[in-house]
């Protein structure tokens, strides 16, 4: 037997009382039976809403050495699933005569890219990788082909300067890259 804990109204079935409860009693009955089902549910929402940005978010895990060499000879197929994605923009100057960087450095003739790759002559060089890593200039002078030592870039040869957002840099080659760099190579062939 089964009886009403408000009003003590007896009950053969359980059923039953909930039926009584719902009809006479529907503050408690809420309370009993549906708030807690209805607590449960918020909670879950909140949760997922609460996760979802971490789920859905690329990690973001520093490369090693033997990882950035690998991501260096990777092609990308696309925008998507990017940890790292940046433009420091390069100007080059010859004899005091900016020289323009190519379009397309690191992009293959079937328009897959390299993660460092240029798209236009503005100087912007692209840094998109799956995963984060410390890409250098070097590492842009690689994939572009061409050489800098501390007397000649490509066939220039003289006095070399190179700064980045203004401060000189002594060691170019490992100048790590970062989103709006403003790099400058000079090379001086004239006394």
């Amino acid at each position: 037997m089964h009886h009403c804990p408000k009003c003590g109204r007896r009950f053969e079935k359980q059923g039953a009382l909930k039926m009584h409860l719902r009809d006479k009693h529907s503050g408690y009955y809420f309370a009993r039976f549906t708030a807690p089902w209805l607590a449960l549910f918020v909670v879950v929402v909140l949760g997922v809403a609460a996760a979802f940005p971490y789920l859905t978010t690329p990690r973001q895990v520093q490369a090693t050495d033997t990882d950035r060499e690998a991501l260096l000879n990777t092609y990308l197929t696309g925008h998507e699933n990017l940890a790292m994605h940046i433009h420091p923009k390069l100007k080059i100057l010859v004899d005091g005569a900016e020289m323009k960087v190519p379009a397309n450095i690191g992009i293959a003739p079937d328009g897959r890219m390299r993660v460092i790759h240029t798209h236009d002559e503005t100087g912007v060089i692209h840094v998109e990788s799956p995963r984060q890593a410390e890409f250098t200039f070097g590492d842009f002078l690689k994939i572009w082909g061409k050489n800098l030592t501390s007397s000649c870039f490509d066939r220039y040869c003289g006095k070399i300067r190179f700064t980045a957002n203004g401060q000189e840099v002594e060691d170019p080659h490992n100048y790590i890259l970062r989103d709006g760099d403003e790099l400058v190579l000079e090379v001086t062939t004239t006394g």
